[in-house]
């Protein structure tokens, strides 16, 4: 009888079995829930920390009735990130709860590190004066494991001229790596006494190369009306330039 369930059974088992994988739709093998986590390249949503609003979105005026919106988040996993995070920026005036605009885009979220997103610009009615945004993440974030080592990118000679007239703001960004660093997303943002960001500026570099530094400028076309006691400059490299807004 052993023989016959031997003889049949095996061959059986090895003509249905399938070997589990990570995108055959069942939680097996080391998974820890669909598809995802052990040596999963997604990660469950379970094994993730949230991506964190750094306070309201900033809205910037540009010129009279034309916008910007700045808002800034961390992801604070270590070894998790999301190529394409959907969210959505709802701006209001001071009289309506009822938005007077919703901005809806994705984001590249790189694991621990703050990040920024920048909307605009973008024009109102003369009779709408924006006072408040908010940041909504959209349900359904794919989570990916990245365990590699970030390439060190170093800001550094700060300077910040003109503010009375048509600022300008100048750094040296540097590679200090042995590998070119591509796709580089740069951010600048002036925060005044209270910590409140006034002005903010981005721009890209395709490439650079090992051991190397470029010149960084942002510029705005009027005169600040407050002083910037804080600035900071955000260094975000994107895994493809179509991540790139």
């Amino acid at each position: 009888m052993l023989a016959v369930i031997v003889l049949i059974g095996l061959p059986a088992f090895f003509l249905f079995y399938r070997t589990p994988t990570c995108g055959d739709g069942k939680m097996n093998g080391d998974e820890a829930g669909v598809d995802c986590g052990g040596s999963c390249q997604l990660i469950c949503k379970a094994e993730s920390l949230p991506l964190i609003s750094k306070g309201d979105p900033r809205i910037l005026t540009v010129s009279p009735n034309n916008y910007q919106v700045i808002a800034l988040f961390e992801n604070p996993n270590n070894n998790a990130e999301v190529f394409r995070a959907g969210y959505i920026i709802k701006i209001y005036d001071a009289l309506s709860a009822i938005p007077i605009k919703i901005i809806e885009g994705e984001t590249y979220a790189p694991k621990n590190q703050t990040s920024a997103i920048f909307e605009g610009p973008f024009s109102l009615s003369e009779d709408i004066t924006p006072k408040r945004a908010t940041l909504e993440w959209k349900t359904g974030l794919t989570w990916v494991k990245n365990e590699q080592t970030l390439p060190e990118l170093v800001i550094k000679n700060i300077s910040l001229s003109k503010e009375d007239t048509v600022p300008r703001l100048e750094a040296i960004i540097e590679n200090v790596t042995l590998n070119s660093v591509s796709n580089i997303d740069i951010t600048a943002t002036l925060s005044d006494a209270s910590g409140n960001i006034f002005a903010a500026s981005k721009t890209f570099i395709d490439t650079l190369g090992p051991s190397t530094e470029a010149p960084i400028i942002f510029t705005w076309p009027k005169p600040f009306t407050s002083e910037a006691v804080d600035i900071d400059i955000i260094v975000r490299i994107l895994p493809a330039r179509s991540l790139l807004r």
